[in-house]
């Protein structure tokens, strides 16, 4: 299981680099990168709550990483990160979906070590996020 994680971390933080290096908009590509690097792993895989908690927190970490290393404002990678962390959990399948809330825990947690502004940030996206399970869940019931 780590061997993914670092293989997600990688994979987020160069894209991330490259994104930052090339000139393009780093807030949509971070959302775009986590999203489907973050799909990509789980599709095929066994989707549970602790593989989806590893991935999310990986493409944080590689996220952040990637941040520090061009300098970037760390705080809007965060947020790109966390959105597209959800995304890419969301779009992996029904069995993802559910544990989309977990996702979104996990990048709030990895998050943290940016500091309180990308905390904030993230607390934002992960809210949002939340709110919009609740409307699911509830249609569902009806």
């Amino acid at each position: 299981m780590e061997e993914k994680e670092s293989e997600v971390t990688r994979a987020v933080r160069e894209a991330v680099v490259k994104a930052v290096e090339t000139g393009e908009d780093i807030k949509e590509k971070v959302v775009e990168i986590t999203r489907d690097t973050v799909k990509k792993t789980l599709e095929g895989a066994e989707v549970t709550r602790e593989k989806v908690e590893s991935v999310a927190k990986g493409a944080m970490k590689g996220a952040i990483e990637g941040a520090r290393k061009t300098e970037v404002d760390a705080a809007e990678v965060t947020k790109g990160a966390a959105e597209g962390i959800i995304e890419g959990t969301k779009q992996a399948g029904t069995k993802a979906a559910d544990l989309a809330e977990h996702a979104a825990e996990a990048a709030l947690d990895s998050a943290k070590e940016v500091g309180d502004k990308a905390v904030e940030v993230v607390k934002d996206v992960v809210k949002g996020f939340l709110e919009a399970v609740k409307e699911v869940l509830e249609k569902k019931k009806e």
